[in-house]
């Protein structure tokens, strides 16, 4: 009985693997159908030369037709590296008799209640290693690219593939169903995910029941600890964020392993040395599509439309850039990473390391963005805990800084859209940009038009952006860009540059935004540079009008 219930867990790792190999972009078809895979007895079968004699891995993977990867799988977490052992040995055997040559074993173990991992070896000079990227061992089955770009460099390292926003979205998905079955309350489920990730970022999570917490709190210590440049003020307030106390998370610690290798099938340390926003991706997929984002009272904005923003106004590595609502830091992180690819010297980086500027008044938001930046090697930034209408704290950056980026709370009766905007622009130097995502009825209900008469004989607005409807789903939410420079105010003889965006790069597709062809976002960001260098603007998408036609 023991025997066919084991079979039937290995069954079940076999199972997985091939979903796994499936996503990653392998195709699971036999080789004689135009496909990428053998089992077992089907091995020898095709390939009678190929010197197992008689032996069985799990899998055997071909890349174009060659015989590249060796799979074994086992049914127990606990055995992830002996069936990464046996992997290497079916490919030493193979290798041995010299008709085909075998670089790539894979190991694989677990079950459905703690979860599955995945653990991938190298033939290097000085034997089998684990295959890095970034420095970091690949925790799950290998993409074509990163095996192809691994047998090229010979030396167990690649580049690792980063996840698709459907991947994000499925893990995310996944992740709090089971947050939700260990009856963690929403609001605490944030903290988790960003307590675990930085947990894995500094080292392997003993995810053993007694002692999972422990070496979670453990490891985000340390993290915090070795942060460079980060405030003792700070480190206090982010170790009290992210711990996960027994009194809490008493329930968790039995969910922790599934969590933990939900969150290695997207090779989250490597990708984290990426550019990659990952944990603003993440959060985006968690928050939108697995989570009722109103028990935080926040709105992620999608990343590709906060480097759309940091591309309109233009961010250099000069400029000193604020987020009044900065949420887990999205903006502020697209600012980031471009102001860094255009320094020149260590000491333009340490500069721009001073001149990121953030408020948020949810302690775990906060949290989450000083770990987006901390992630990105900067424990410098100015990211503070603390209401942006609170002068404490605001009067250090009036009319401070150059660039500002927004995605202000929606739906706040005590504190409307048009304040954040306001308060922006009140941190703007003379001069400086502003570009703010809002829902699109505060450019043209009469509920707003005393505002934004006021803000035209303030602030000389550049240009409004219709952006799809469902961009925020499933949220509902019509919703523009606005671009606007400060303390010019806006004359009758201005230009406004007005475009729209049907394709951003996605479309809803089953209850999710995936990505498609045909993105709108770099013609209108191109065309409006070539609007304010005064040139004429073409394109169907983008209209010019007078700035009469807005103080009429």
């Amino acid at each position: 009985m023991t025997s066919k219930r084991n079979r039937r867990s290995e069954n079940r790792c076999r199972y997985y693997v091939r979903r796994e190999a499936k996503r990653r972009g392998w195709d699971l078809p036999h080789l004689s159908r135009g496909g990428d895979v053998l089992e077992e007895q089907e091995i020898e079968a095709y390939f009678p030369d190929i010197g197992l004699q008689g032996d069985r891995p799990d899998f055997l993977f071909c890349l174009f037709g060659d015989p590249s990867i060796i799979v074994e799988a086992k049914n127990e977490p606990g055995k992830l590296e002996q069936a990464r052992k046996q992997a290497e040995s079916y490919a030493d055997k193979i290798n041995a008799l010299g008709n085909y040559s075998i670089k790539v074993a894979v190991g694989a173990a677990g079950e459905e209640d703690r979860g599955f991992e995945i653990g991938v070896s190298f033939l290097a000079r000085q034997g089998w290693i684990p295959l890095t990227s970034h420095g970091f061992a690949l925790t799950t089955f290998p993409s074509k690219t990163e095996v192809e770009i691994a047998l090229k460099a010979n030396d167990a390292s690649t580049k690792v593939s980063v996840p698709s926003q459907a991947e994000f979205v499925d893990a995310a998905i996944e992740t709090s169903r089971i947050l939700r079955t260990a009856k963690i309350e929403a609001p605490l489920r944030p903290k988790v995910i960003g307590a675990l990730v930085l947990a894995m970022y500094q080292g392997a999570v003993d995810t053993s029941p007694g002692k999972a917490l422990s070496s979670v709190n453990f490891l985000v210590e340390t993290a915090i600890n070795n942060a460079l440049n980060m405030t003792q003020e700070n480190r206090v307030k982010l170790k009290d964020v992210l711990h996960l106390s027994s009194a809490d998370f008493n329930r968790l610690a039995l969910f922790v392993g599934r969590i933990v290798n939900i969150l290695k099938r997207l090779n989250v340390r490597s990708v984290i040395h990426t550019d990659t926003d990952f944990l603003g991706m993440f959060y985006e997929a968690f928050l939108r599509y697995g989570y009722d984002n109103k028990a935080l009272g926040i709105v992620f904005t999608p990343r590709h439309i906060t480097r759309m923003c940091v591309e309109l106004i233009g961010v250099s590595a000069r400029d000193r850039v604020i987020d009044i609502a900065a949420e887990t830091g999205g903006f502020l992180v697209a600012a980031f990473d471009s102001m860094i690819q255009q320094a020149r010297s260590p000491a333009e980086t340490e500069k721009i390391k001073e001149s990121i500027i953030g408020f948020d008044t949810n302690p775990t938001v906060w949290g989450l963005s000083m770990l987006n930046m901390f992630f990105r090697g900067d424990g410098k930034s100015h990211i503070y805990n603390k209401s942006c209408f609170d002068e404490d704290g605001f009067s250090l950056v009036y009319r401070q800084c150059t660039k500002a980026l927004l995605n202000p709370p929606f739906s706040q009766d005590e504190e409307p859209e048009y304040l954040f905007i306001d308060r922006a622009m009140d941190a703007l130097e003379p001069g400086g940009l502003l570009a703010v995502v809002v829902y699109a009825s505060i450019l043209a209900d009469t509920t707003h038009n005393t505002w934004r008469q006021r803000f035209a004989l303030k602030h000389k607005l550049l240009a409004t952006i219709s952006l799809p409807e469902d961009l925020f789903y499933p949220t509902a939410a019509p919703t523009s860009i606005v671009v606007a420079e400060a303390h010019v105010p806006l004359s009758p003889v201005d230009r406004v540059f007005m475009a729209r965006i049907w394709n951003d790069g996605y479309e809803k597709l089953k209850g999710k935004r995936v990505e498609r062809a045909g993105s709108q976002i770099g013609e209108v960001v191109s065309q409006f540079h070539t609007f304010i260098e005064g040139k004429p603007v073409y394109s169907e998408l983008v209209t010019v009008i007078q700035g009469s036609d807005l103080l009429s």
